[in-house]
């Protein structure tokens, strides 16, 4: 059952990233117009601002889609192990364990990145002075990630 979860979980995760980097990339985008006049204001309560470390905004909402996008594409990619199966049916057990190893890795580290990028959103936002209602997505996709990360 748990890992039917987080299958389900991993792919829900990942399409909702994906869909939310897109816009943050591609300028035909009706909403990216409206992100990058946001992106000058989270660029001026950045969390590393008190380190001297004060990002372009432009590349600000590019790095943070790219982020998005990449790490939402590792985790929506599905079950592993059944792709393993269906497209290399000659590898043996061992490579297939190797293979499922270095895959789960990568899904946890896109997952403590989206996490890292939750949490500077909520940040950013209670910095600005938002209302709390503005912070509850980011806040159900952090909790849905560390549920992710627990299963």
């Amino acid at each position: 059952m748990a890992s039917g979860a987080a299958h389900l979980l991993s792919m829900g995760l990942g399409l909702f990233f994906c869909t939310t980097g897109l816009p943050k990339l591609f300028s035909f985008i009706p909403a990216h117009k409206l992100l990058k006049d946001e992106f000058v204001n989270f660029a001026a309560v950045f969390p590393l601002k008190p380190l001297g470390i004060v990002p372009n905004p432009t590349l600000y909402l590019y790095a943070i889609g790219v982020i998005e996008l990449g790490c939402g594409v590792m985790l929506g990619l599905g079950s592993h192990e059944q792709q393993v199966a269906s497209m290399w049916p000659q590898l043996s057990q061992f490579f297939r364990m190797i293979d499922s190893i270095i895959y789960l890795k990568i899904m946890l580290i896109s997952a403590m990145v989206l996490l890292g990028v939750m949490v500077g959103a909520i940040h950013t936002l209670v910095s600005l002075g938002r209302r709390k209602a503005e912070c509850i997505p980011a806040a159900v996709c952090l909790s849905l990630l560390g549920l992710f990360l627990t299963l």
